[in-house]
């Protein structure tokens, strides 16, 4: 791909607002994201730094990211070497936009939009609107253009809120929630509207697979009416001719129906990997944004874990389409073969289906329940594994190996119960379908010879009949398992739905701000929690001042601190950042506005990723400063990778102080307007906090904020603010 300007070239194309807002809704009507006007004006300013003019630094399509971001569209940066790699992100259901430079300071969007065959479905947005359908060659020319051309994928950020509850607007149809670990008793949608919701994404491909499957089953029933004319042409006599070409025909039906059933198992593989991708891909945005206070009571390490259900989902969505909509379409065409042949063979057809109907219905009632229920002991038994495993100074050196042991027995126990109230629905399922298989092999043979001697059947369409129905029910009783992955497939649908259930906070566009420290203010504020409560007197921090919050209310602190960073909210009261309130404000430009150190917050990944979040524009001596600034320079020297270090969950090999260091590094990195620095200076040495504070102090950039126990400490601020028991 050509890209001969440099992208923040003042001769670079720069999009106005009017050929954004027409891109994005092109866009928005294929992801099915609805785009607003002022998406894009708050879009176009947050990329030039809440500047109404944009400056050259900036990446002329920021403005492009940012508008598509606040709409709830992701975009990522790609080059394609081939028209195929753009194709197969088409197939996926991403559109594409191409930003390309025709001329210095002009250029216009063209989206594709959609795959039609070998077609793709386009859209160039520039003074006007231009809708043209392109083979794969044009394709080529236009992401190989002499023009510098820029490809972004774009994609809806939550693709899975079709199933979350609030998209149900509580709607508690096949609602089985009041059995959830959380013991909330929030109303959800039940796992099988979830799973129709999910399929729904895929509704094309899923029509695909039963088209298939229906044309697959008719080219199936050549097997029954070929051994029919068998069995009529032999009873006449031997003749070759006509055994080679039942021959052949027979050969060429089955191996058309062998190519159409691979051809299915491709499609339900893609199905299975947009399942991944979608759901994973909306747990990625949703969990940076998840809503404090629903997740009041859980322990979101522990709760991630369903993410595990995703495979279950997979694997048994794939048994589902392939075997079960082979089975029903099977069913089908095979008994309205029957029903030709003889009217008393229709009135067994109808027999066999309220039987089969029965088996699915009547049988299976609380299935779904019960397999939600042995979901629920599996992970219960996880969650206490792991508090043992991370937990050595209680269950190691604290003497609870007894008590470790003993609950997980407990634990294992309600798991078989569970279990056993489970398959006491499957089995009962699986011996009436083998039932159901022996009793209607033997009454089609029965009723199939007393007509044959009664010359109203012949030999032929008694032989067929019984290999239909032998067929039909020996799938039928086959599908045993595949019952039970329906189970699984329901439980496993409603764990991962509890976590797209996660509220995920709304992005609010603050517009431009002013330049420098912030300025902080609340009004008289009150907490309540389960064993706490606290009161604040109203204050007000002025911008670019150092505050320390002290008091013997530490609990109460604790909530302050949280609120003013935007992890909570005071039960009554209103805490303002910068004009702003705290929640909205926590949420804006990428921790630009409020900075939080407190906590060990390391993650998995480089040490390099735990400062700079993986965000450009960020260079390593920038980097290297800032640890310089908290001290661990010298410690990043001695690693063996340098930058480049694995961390660990929780830091290692770092100690839990250089990895609580490593987090402060990490807020300073982004200079944000205010920073808050929770109980991390109480334990350093005398001398590394004061290096700390020095250079924290002389940043006159930002107000600074912090929590302390200690007098030395809050004796460093210029202020203090009290929260004392009441």
């Amino acid at each position: 791909m050509s890209n001969d300007l440099d992208q923040n070239s003042p001769a670079t194309w720069r999009p106005d607002d009017d050929v954004l807002f027409r891109a994005l809704t092109r866009i928005g009507l294929v992801l099915d994201v609805s785009v607003q006007r002022s998406d894009v004006q708050a879009g176009s300013s947050g990329a030039a730094g809440n500047q109404t003019t944009p400056r050259p630094d900036v990446d002329p399509m920021d403005a492009l990211v940012t508008s598509a971001d606040h709409a709830g569209i992701y975009l990522s940066e790609m080059s394609f070497s081939s028209p195929r790699d753009a194709v197969g992100f088409l197939r996926q259901g991403y559109p594409i936009i191409l930003a390309v430079t025709t001329a210095p300071g002009e250029g216009k969007f063209i989206v594709l939009e959609t795959l039609s065959g070998r077609r793709v479905e386009t859209t160039t947005v520039a003074d006007e609107l231009a809708i043209k359908v392109i083979n794969r060659r044009r394709l080529g020319k236009l992401l190989n253009s002499s023009d510098p051309t820029r490809c972004f994928v774009c994609k809806k950020e939550l693709e899975c809120d079709l199933i979350s509850a609030a998209a149900h607007h509580g709607d508690s149809g096949n609602d089985h929630s009041g059995h959830h670990d959380g013991d909330h008793h929030h109303d959800h949608p039940g796992p099988l509207s979830r799973w129709v919701g999910l399929l729904s994404l895929d509704r094309r491909d899923i029509w695909t697979v039963v088209l298939f499957a229906m044309v697959s089953g008719i080219l199936m029933l050549a097997t029954p009416l070929a051994i029919e004319s068998l069995v009529n042409v032999v009873s006449w006599g031997t003749y070759l001719q006509p055994l080679v070409i039942l021959g052949l025909m027979l050969l060429v039906c089955l191996g058309l129906a062998g190519i159409l059933k691979v051809l299915q198992a491709v499609v339900v593989e893609i199905i299975q990997r947009r399942q991944f991708v979608r759901i994973v891909g909306d747990l990625a945005h949703r969990f940076p944004r998840a809503n404090q206070p629903s997740l009041t009571g859980e322990f979101p390490r522990e709760l991630a874990n369903r993410v595990f259900d995703v495979m279950t989902i997979q694997k048994a969505t794939a048994v589902l389409l392939l075997d079960g909509v082979s089975i029903v379409l099977t069913t089908i065409l095979g008994l309205i073969l029957l029903a030709f042949y003889h009217p008393f063979l229709l009135g067994f057809d109808i027999v066999l289906v309220i039987s089969m109907i029965s088996i699915t219905w009547i049988l299976g009632r609380g299935g779904i329940v019960t397999a939600i229920d042995e979901s629920i002991t599996k992970y219960k038994v996880v969650h206490w594994l792991q508090d043992v495993l991370a937990s050595p100074t209680v269950f190691k050196v604290g003497g609870g190996e007894s008590l470790a042991v003993e609950r997980a027995n407990q634990l294992s126990t309600n798991y078989i119960d569970a279990r056993q109230k489970q398959f006491r629905v499957v089995i009962r399922q699986i011996a009436f379908a083998i039932s159901l298989q022996v009793i209607a092999s033997t009454a089609v043979l029965a009723l199939g010879g007393w007509l044959v001697i009664d010359g109203q059947l012949t030999l032929g369409q008694l032989v067929a009949s019984e290999l239909v129905v032998t067929t039909v029910v020996g799938a039928f009783a086959k599908a045993g398992k595949s019952i039970e992955k329906f189970y699984d497939l329901m439980a496993g649908v409603d764990k991962v739905g509890h976590l797209i259930d996660v509220p995920a906070d709304p992005k609010h566009d603050l517009g431009a701000f002013p330049e420098g420290p912030a300025e902080v203010s609340w009004n008289e504020l009150s907490f309540k929690g389960t064993t706490f409560q606290a009161k604040v007197p109203d204050a007000n921090i002025a911008a670019g001042s150092r505050a320390a919050i002290v008091g013997d209310d530490v609990d109460g602190r604790a909530a302050l601190v949280r609120s003013i960073v935007g992890l909570k909210k005071p039960n009554t009261g209103l805490i303002q950042i910068a004009g702003f309130d705290a929640n909205h404000a926590s949420c804006s430009d990428r921790g630009k506005l409020i900075g939080y150190a407190g906590k060990n917050d390391v993650f998995h990944g480089s040490l390099r990723e735990n400062v700079d979040l993986g965000l450009s524009g960020i260079s390593q001596d920038r980097i290297r400063n800032v640890l310089e600034t908290v001290g661990l320079e010298e410690v990043v020297l001695k690693l063996p990778q340098g930058l480049q270090t694995k961390l660990q969950t929780g830091g290692y090999p770092l100690t839990e102080m250089q990895a609580r260091l490593l987090a402060l590094a990490r807020v300073i990195i982004h200079q944000p307007r205010l920073l808050v620095i929770d109980g991390l200076l109480d334990d350093l040495p005398t001398e590394q906090r004061n290096l700390i504070w020095n250079s924290l102090d002389a940043d006159d950039s930002w107000t600074l904020l912090v929590n302390t126990n200690h007098d030395n400490v809050a004796e460093l601020c210029a202020s203090q603010i009290s929260v004392r028991r009441s």
